[in-house]
């Protein structure tokens, strides 16, 4: 009897060891982690809900079965010549300077998106056909346009031009983030001026705003859901930044030709 109340005081103590130990595990392991992963109000955005590509499947771009250039996917905005840019009428949201303040893009708790802040506008502007996050909205545009976007010259003859409003590019969204014809003027001055004012970064984090969808916010600004791609990127501008601080990453594109 004596054994037995002695075997059972026994595994009662190596219970309540174990217990500790598991206890004080956890507590480890949960000091490692961030005391906030989640920014308050990140997932409350609206435009954080939105699907960013159309299928809404990372694994496909990134195939490269489905790269829309040799540089990478869609996503990356990669612009190899100025007739890949075409002209549509709709209003659009501009994205080209936006990272910085006053118009941030933040990046998303998981590093695949940011949240940019950007103007909204109504005017001739520009959609860059390599970077269309509607696969069969691309494939269309290259039938009619061609794959370097030649055969679209006049405004609103590309495919994507009608679907940049009401959610018809990407559900949910109000409207599209393009080019505005400034954004355009530069990159052709890029293009045609080596050693113009670009600044070419390095390797890192920035958001492919490029046929983004966006909510409004009626204001005349717009919160888009960018995809963000990690590579060698380019941005324009006396005072362009490549390394922001924080959470925020530059709005931007890649451009082969600019070294």
């Amino acid at each position: 009897m004596f054994q037995l109340r002695w075997l059972v005081v026994v595994a009662c103590l190596l219970l309540l060891g174990l217990g500790l130990v598991g206890s004080m595990a956890a507590q480890s392991i949960n000091s490692q982690q961030p005391a906030n992963e989640n920014p308050p109000g990140y997932w409350s955005d609206p435009a954080n809900w939105l699907p960013q590509f159309v299928p809404d499947s990372q694994l496909f771009w990134d195939n490269s079965k489905n790269w829309t250039t040799k540089y990478g996917p869609a996503y990356r905005d990669t612009l190899e010549g100025p007739s890949e840019m075409l002209a549509c009428s709709p209003q659009f949201a501009l994205c080209f300077h936006s990272g910085p303040d006053p118009y941030p893009c933040h990046l998303s708790p998981d590093g695949r998106s940011a949240n940019c802040l950007c103007t909204v506008a109504t005017q001739t502007n520009y959609t860059l056909m390599t970077a269309i996050l509607n696969r069969p909205v691309y494939l269309a545009t290259v039938a009619k346009c061609g794959l370097d976007g030649s055969g679209c010259k006049d405004t609103d003859s590309a495919p994507v031009c009608k679907l940049l409003t009401g959610g018809a590019l990407i559900p949910g969204a109000d409207v599209i983030s393009t080019f505005d014809p400034e954004s355009r003027a530069e990159i052709l001055k890029a293009l045609q001026t080596p050693g113009g004012p670009v600044t070419s970064c390095p390797k890192g984090p920035y958001a492919g705003c490029m046929t983004a969808p966006c909510k409004l916010n009626g204001d005349g600004t717009a919160n888009c859901k960018c995809p963000v791609f990690y590579g060698e990127y380019q941005l324009t501008g006396k005072n362009a930044q490549c390394s922001l601080g924080g959470d925020l990453v530059p709005s931007s594109s890649y451009w082969p030709f600019i070294k």
